[in-house]
C-alpha cells in the first residue's frame, strides 16, 4: 500500500508540473474518455503534495486515482466544478472548488461518469474567511441597530458566525446573509477593531468602531482646527448629534448643475496670510499635515458620518473633497480659490450617491462615508484630474463642497449635517 501511494503522489507531482505547460497550450483533441467507474484515492493540494479532506471555496485541489478520465462530472456537494480535460489524466485531475456555498453540505465530492454511475468521497468545502469591509456607522451608539457589509459571513449550526467589537459580542442578529449581517451595537463596546469569526477563521476591520485616529475636527472644541475661508455659512448644534456638536451646511438652493453654492462650502484653509503657513503650529489655520500623519497617505482616506434630513433631500452636484498644499491655497497664484477650479486639474475625490437613485438621504440616521485617496482621481468636472497628491504636504488644507462633478440631476435644497472628519487607514 505505501508503494501505491508514493506512486500516486507522484502522479500528483506530475500533474501539478504539467499544469503550466498545459494552461500554455490546450489539447483538448488529445483527450480521450474512458469507460467504466473511476476510483478515487485521495486529494492533495495543487501545488503541495500533501493529503487534505477539506479545502476552501475556489481553491484549486488534485484529485488522485484510477480511471478518472472516464468522469464526466464533477459535484462538491451539490454544486458543479468546472472540469479541464486539458487537466485530466487517467490518475489525476486539477480542479477548482466551486464558488458557491452548497444549499445542501454533504461533506462529500461526486464523481459522476457519463452513463450516470456515481463514485462519492468524503470532503468537506470551507467558504474563505470572511471579509469585512464597512459599518454603516462607524460612530454608532451602544443599542443601535448597525449593518456590517463584507462577505462570506456564513453561519453554521454547529459553527456559529460571531461578531466582537472590544469588550464586547453580539449577541443576536436581525439579520444574516453571505454579505451583510445587522444588529444592535453591544453593550460595553468600546473604540477598537470589529472582529467576524466563521468556520474558516477570525478577520478583524481595518476600521475602528468610535474611531477617534486621524480626527481633523469634531467641531466640539477639542482639536484647534476650524473652518476658515471667505463666506462661510455652517451652523453648529448637538440636537441629534451623534458625539456632541456637528456642523451643517445648508438648506440652501442647488441648481440642477449643481452651480456654485457659498452656502454649502465647509472650507479648512490653512495659513493667515501674514507669513509661512507651515510655521503655523496651533489655532485657526494650522495645516493639517502639521498634525496627522500622511506618509502613508496611499493606503489613507478621508471619513466623516453623515446626516440628510429626509425633509431636504441631495439630488444635485457631487459633494467634492479637496485636499492640498499649503503653497497652492495660502501663498502663491493659485490662492482664492483658484486651485479648486477645472482649469486647475487638482486631483480630488467625488462623492455622488444620488446618481442611480436620483434623489439621496439618510432618512434622519447617521451614515459612514469613506473615500479613499487612491479614489481622489477626478476634476472638479468629473473629468480625470492631471495634478495628482503627490506627497504629505498636498494635505495641508481641506474644502468640503457639494458644487459641479460633471453629473446633472434636479434642483434641491439639501441639508447636510456632517462630524468627526478624519483621515485613516483605509486598508
Amino acid at each position: 500500500m505505501k508503494t501505491l501511494n508514493r506512486y500516486f503522489k507522484g502522479l500528483a507531482l506530475l500533474a501539478v508540473l504539467s499544469f503550466g505547460l498545459a494552461s500554455c497550450e490546450d489539447q483538448p483533441d488529445a483527450f480521450k474518455p474512458t469507460s467504466g467507474k473511476p476510483t478515487l484515492y485521495y486529494v492533495t493540494y495543487a501545488d503541495r503534495d500533501i493529503l487534505i479532506e477539506q479545502a476552501y471555496m475556489e481553491e484549486t485541489v488534485c484529485l488522485v486515482g484510477d480511471n478518472l478520465r472516464s468522469v464526466h462530472e464533477i459535484l462538491f456537494n451539490d454544486q458543479a466544478a468546472i472540469l479541464n480535460t486539458s487537466f485530466m489524466t487517467d490518475h489525476t485531475i486539477l480542479v477548482n472548488v466551486p464558488k458557491e456555498l452548497a444549499a445542501v453540505q454533504t461533506d462529500k465530492i461526486y464523481l459522476i461518469t457519463a452513463a450516470k454511475d456515481t463514485v462519492t468521497h468524503d470532503f468537506r468545502v470551507l467558504p474563505p474567511a470572511p471579509v469585512i469591509r464597512s459599518l454603516s456607522n462607524e460612530w454608532a451608539a451602544i443599542g443601535e441597530t448597525v449593518t456590517l457589509k463584507g462577505d462570506f459571513f456564513f453561519d453554521f449550526e454547529n459553527s456559529p458566525l460571531k461578531v466582537e467589537f472590544p469588550n464586547a459580542e453580539v449577541s443576536e442578529f436581525s439579520k444574516i446573509s453571505k454579505t451583510e449581517l445587522e444588529f444592535k451595537v453591544p453593550e460595553g463596546a468600546v473604540e477598537g477593531k470589529i472582529k467576524v469569526s466563521t468556520v474558516s477563521g477570525t478577520t478583524a476591520s481595518t476600521f475602528h468602531y468610535r474611531d477617534t485616529r486621524g480626527i481633523i475636527t469634531n467641531f466640539d472644541g477639542a482639536t484647534d482646527v476650524v473652518p476658515q475661508g471667505w463666506n462661510i455659512a455652517a451652523t453648529y448644534s448637538d440636537e441629534g448629534g451623534i458625539d456632541g456638536q456637528y456642523v451643517q451646511l445648508g438648506p440652501a438652493d442647488l441648481d440642477e448643475e449643481g452651480g456654485w453654492q457659498e452656502a454649502l462650502k465647509l472650507p479648512f484653509w490653512c495659513g493667515n496670510w501674514n507669513g509661512d503657513p507651515m510655521g503655523i503650529t496651533s489655532g485657526p489655520g494650522i495645516p493639517i499635515c502639521n498634525f496627522i500623519d500622511f506618509t502613508n497617505f496611499k493606503n489613507m482616506g478621508i471619513k466623516f458620518e453623515l446626516c440628510i434630513p429626509e425633509s431636504n433631500p441631495w439630488s444635485s452636484a457631487s459633494m467634492q473633497v479637496i485636499f492640498t498644499s499649503a503653497e497652492r491655497c495660502a501663498n502663491d497664484s493659485w490662492q482664492n480659490n483658484s486651485y479648486i477650479h477645472p482649469d486647475a486639474g487638482l486631483c480630488r475625490g467625488l462623492y455622488t450617491p444620488w446618481k442611480d437613485t436620483g434623489s439621496f438621504h439618510t432618512s434622519g440616521k447617521w451614515i459612514t462615508v469613506t473615500i479613499p485617496f487612491s479614489e481622489f482621481v477626478y476634476n472638479a468636472d468629473g473629468s480625470k484630474g492631471t495634478v495628482p497628491l503627490s506627497s504629505p504636504s498636498d494635505f495641508a488644507s481641506l474644502v468640503i463642497w457639494p458644487w459641479s462633478g460633471g453629473v446633472a440631476g434636479t434642483a434641491c435644497t439639501p441639508v447636510f449635517r456632517i462630524d468627526n472628519i478624519r483621515a485613516v487607514p483605509v486598508k
